[in-house]
C-alpha cells in the first residue's frame, strides 16, 4: 500500500510520486516550502538525507510536527519563507501547491538563490484559467479521473489555508522562463502544472 493510499488522494498527492522521481541521488539536503502538514515532506524524508520544511500557518506546522514524530531527518519550521535565513543550500527545493501563496517572482528567484549549483527546483502549482471556455475544456477530462481516485483511495482534504491562483499558465510561463533559464513549464491534467529547473554551475539569478 502506497503513502498516498494510507493518508488519502487530492489533486496535490496525486503528483508526490512524480516529484520523488524528480529527486536527485544522492540527495543530502532538501527544503519544502509550504509544507501544510507534511504529506509530502514524510515521504521525502524517506530519500533524503536531511529535510527542512517551512509554513507560515502555526497551526499546519504543530500538526505536521504530531504527524512526523520519528522522523529524526525531518524538521518543521514556522516562518515566513520570504524573510526566513538558511544556514546552508539545498540539492532540492520544493513548492506543491504554495507558490500562489508568494510573490511569484520574489518566490522563485528566493527558491533558486537557495539551490547549490547543480540542485534541482520542482514547483507543483495551481494556474487560473483565462476564460470560462478553457475552464471547461480542462474540467471535462479531469472531473471523472478526479472522481474515480476520490472513490478508489479516498480523499484527503487540504488542511492548510487555501487562496485561489491569480496567474495564467501563460504568464507563468513568460515569468519563470525569464528568472530561470532552461524552466521546463508543463501543463498536467488535474489542474495542475509543474515547474522543473536545474540550477547550473556559476548560475546568476537577478534578485
Amino acid at each position: 500500500m502506497s503513502a498516498t493510499t494510507r493518508e488519502g488522494w487530492n489533486h496535490n498527492t496525486h503528483y508526490h510520486d512524480r516529484l520523488l522521481r524528480a529527486v536527485p541521488q544522492p540527495c543530502g539536503r532538501a527544503l519544502d516550502v509550504g509544507c501544510g502538514v507534511g504529506q509530502f515532506a514524510r515521504r521525502l524524508a524517506r530519500v533524503v538525507d536531511e529535510v527542512d520544511a517551512i509554513d507560515v500557518d502555526a497551526a499546519a506546522i504543530r500538526e505536521a510536527r504530531e504527524r512526523s514524530v520519528g522522523a529524526a531527518n525531518l524538521r518543521f519550521v514556522h516562518a515566513d519563507f520570504m524573510t526566513w535565513s538558511a544556514d546552508q543550500p539545498y540539492d532540492f527545493v520544493s513548492l506543491v501547491a504554495s507558490l500562489h501563496h508568494l510573490p511569484f517572482a520574489a518566490a522563485l528567484t528566493r527558491s533558486a538563490h537557495l539551490l547549490r549549483p547543480g540542485g534541482l527546483l520542482v514547483v507543483l502549482g495551481l494556474d487560473r484559467a483565462p476564460s470560462v471556455f478553457h475552464a471547461a475544456a480542462r474540467s471535462l477530462p479531469a472531473f471523472p479521473i478526479s472522481r474515480y481516485y476520490r472513490l478508489r483511495r479516498g480523499e484527503s482534504p487540504v488542511s492548510a489555508p487555501t487562496v485561489e491562483p491569480t496567474m495564467t499558465l501563460r504568464e507563468i510561463r513568460e515569468q519563470a522562463a525569464a528568472i530561470l533559464s532552461g524552466v521546463v513549464v508543463r501543463r498536467h491534467l488535474l489542474w495542475r502544472y509543474s515547474i522543473v529547473w536545474t540550477k547550473p554551475t556559476g548560475s546568476l539569478i537577478a534578485d
